[in-house]
C-alpha cells in the first residue's frame, strides 16, 4: 500500500477527519537573524505585519496536520533582500562554512547547540527538542574553490531525498486560531547580523491541510 495513503488513513482515523479532506501540504516561517537569545518562528498570517514570499502560513480558518518538521538556514547577500534573492536562497542544514564566512556569520552554529520548544495553547507539544537533530552535512559539500576538475562547476551541497534533515511527529492538528508558541531558546544573547549578509533562521513542517475544514 502506497505510505502516504496508509499515513492519511491513521491520521484519519487517530484524529477524527475525513480522509477526502487531507491534502498534503506544508507550512514554512522564516525569521531573520540579529542579536538576540530567543529565535520566535510565527506560523499564522494575522500574526505577521508582511509575511516573506517564501513562507507559508495559516490563514485563520486553516487546520493543518504536522508529520514531519525541521530547521534550516538561509543566507542572502543582501541587508534588503528582495523576493527574487530570497526565492532563489537555498535553504541549508548545515553551519556551512562557505555561506556563513563573515563576522558573525559562524555565529549560527550556535543554533545547532539549542532547543526548539511547540507550545499549543498553552499546552507543552514540544519542551525541548535539540535542533542538532536537523543538522545534516550532505557527503557532497560546498566549498571555496571546489570544483569538479572536468567541468569547472562548483561544488553545491547534496540532498538525499525529500525528507532529508526532517524529523518525524506524532501527528499534530494545529489551526490558524490557536495560540501556537514555537521558538529556538540559544541560552545566551548571539549576534549573527552582518553588515551587507542577510541570515535566516527556517521552520518547516511538511504534513496535510485539512481542505474544507468548519470555520
Amino acid at each position: 500500500m502506497n505510505s502516504i495513503v496508509s499515513e492519511k488513513r491513521y491520521i484519519s482515523e487517530r484524529l477524527g477527519v475525513p480522509y477526502e479532506n487531507l491534502s498534503q501540504s506544508y507550512l514554512r516561517s522564516e525569521t531573520a537573524l540579529t542579536t538576540q537569545s530567543v529565535i520566535d518562528f510565527t506560523l499564522q498570517t494575522n500574526k505577521v505585519q508582511a509575511s516573506l514570499v517564501t513562507e507559508r502560513l495559516l490563514d485563520l480558518n486553516d487546520e493543518f496536520v504536522i508529520t514531519h518538521f525541521t530547521v534550516g538556514l538561509k543566507r542572502i547577500a543582501s541587508d534588503t533582500p528582495t523576493d527574487l534573492q530570497q526565492l532563489i536562497a537555498p535553504v541549508l542544514t548545515y553551519d556551512n562554512e562557505t555561506a556563513f564566512a563573515g563576522t558573525n556569520g559562524a555565529n549560527v552554529a550556535a543554533i545547532y547547540n539549542s532547543d526548539l520548544s511547540f507550545t499549543i495553547d498553552r499546552k507543552e507539544f514540544v519542551p525541548q527538542f535539540p535542533v542538532r537533530a536537523f543538522r545534516r552535512v550532505p557527503t557532497t559539500q560546498q566549498a571555496a574553490n571546489a570544483d569538479y576538475t572536468s567541468s569547472g562547476i562548483a561544488l553545491t551541497d547534496g540532498f538525499d531525498n525529500g525528507l532529508y534533515g526532517f524529523y518525524p511527529s506524532e501527528p499534530t492538528k494545529i489551526d490558524g486560531r490557536q495560540t501556537i508558541d514555537l521558538s529556538i531558546n540559544l541560552g545566551s544573547s548571539t549576534t549573527f547580523d552582518d553588515s551587507s549578509n542577510s541570515y535566516y533562521a527556517v521552520f518547516e513542517a511538511r504534513g496535510y491541510l485539512i481542505v474544507n475544514a468548519a470555520s
